[in-house]
């Protein structure tokens, strides 16, 4: 008994919670995150000399199964409010005190320690001489006190968040994009109006390959709802197909003849930032059912080939939980 350090008594006198009667799920519940990202752009630039034109659509339906975990009274995903911030100085600075109470008693303990080692006997004796000579002493009437003060502070609040953590996730996606360009290389100058037409299509669709989770969601049930949206991994399969009657030597690569296999990843960041990163949103009603969407535009990134065009992004998410 006396190899107890301060903390750890701390901690047994502090453990006894009280329950909050909020409508938690049981660890390990099931919910589901979905998210669609819809990227849609179409514009036209022409001037003097040259027409370009296109349509691009690309889609990506992701679902994140999550599971939750033990509903507690600190947040995981979210900052500390004011009074939770208080608390835990408040914390701090009784836990140093009760360092600062119990110092003498910890010395008597590792000195007795360091004289009887392993020997029961020798403890128990040595304990028991403790115990007598500070019965009815100032210093243990105060070490109660301070024990008793700790205790009620350490003892946690109730229970506010309950978190969940992605495990898998998978989806599906298209891309459906139709270019027209008409330009006036000077090799054109034999076809009529001297110009030359370009257009291009790319199209693709299909399963996403299953990718670990990196969704995470955190209820507060004092009203807010904090989610990380699982992002589409890696990059996405089409067939691009050109036609053009621009003579050959009109660029320094040759169009591709024939249909062509590309790859792209969906673009679903905005600024250098992620569209699909960390929101916090109210809640509308009971916590188990939420949705909403974000709309994003996204600046000129270059021409195509760069899958940069401007646009916008439109960001659909749900979470449902067991």
């Amino acid at each position: 008994m006396m190899k107890t350090k301060p903390i750890a008594m701390l901690t047994f006198l502090a453990a006894a919670g009280s329950a909050w009667a909020s409508d938690f799920a049981a660890p390990g519940a099931k919910a589901t995150l979905s998210v669609t990202y819809r990227f849609e752009s179409a514009g036209k630039k022409q001037d003097k000399y040259d027409l370009h034109e296109w349509t691009v659509k690309r889609h990506a339906e992701l679902s994140a199964e999550m599971v939750a975990k033990k509903p507690a009274a600190l947040p995981a995903l979210q900052p500390l409010d004011g009074a939770q911030t208080a608390k835990l100085q408040q914390q701090q600075a009784q836990i140093g005190k009760a360092h600062k109470q119990m110092a003498p008693m910890m010395a008597s303990a590792e000195a007795v320690m360091a004289k009887c080692g392993d020997d029961e006997k020798c403890l128990e004796r040595e304990a028991m001489k403790m115990g007598a000579a500070m019965s009815g002493t100032r210093q243990l009437d105060d070490t109660l006190k301070v024990g008793r003060e700790t205790a009620a502070v350490m003892k946690p609040g109730a229970d506010r968040y309950q978190a969940w953590e992605g495990r898998t996730q998978k989806g599906s996606y298209g891309i459906d994009e139709r270019w027209h360009v008409v330009h006036a290389d000077p090799i054109c100058m034999s076809l009529p109006k001297a110009r030359c037409t370009h257009d291009m299509t790319r199209k693709g669709g299909g399963e996403m390959a299953p990718a670990a989770g990196g969704a995470l969601a955190e209820v507060d049930t004092q009203g807010t709802l904090v989610l990380q949206l699982p992002l589409p991994h890696g990059v996405l399969d089409y067939v691009e197909t050109h036609t053009t009657d621009e003579p050959d030597g009109a660029h320094d690569v040759h169009t591709p003849k024939g249909p062509q296999k590309g790859q792209m990843p969906l673009r679903v960041a905005a600024d250098g930032k992620s569209v699909g990163g960390r929101l916090s949103v109210p809640l509308k009603g009971g916590w188990r059912s939420q949705s909403g969407e974000q709309v994003v535009s996204l600046g000129a990134g270059g021409w195509h080939g760069a899958a940069g065009e401007p646009g916008k992004l439109v960001v659909s998410w749900r979470f449902v939980a067991q």
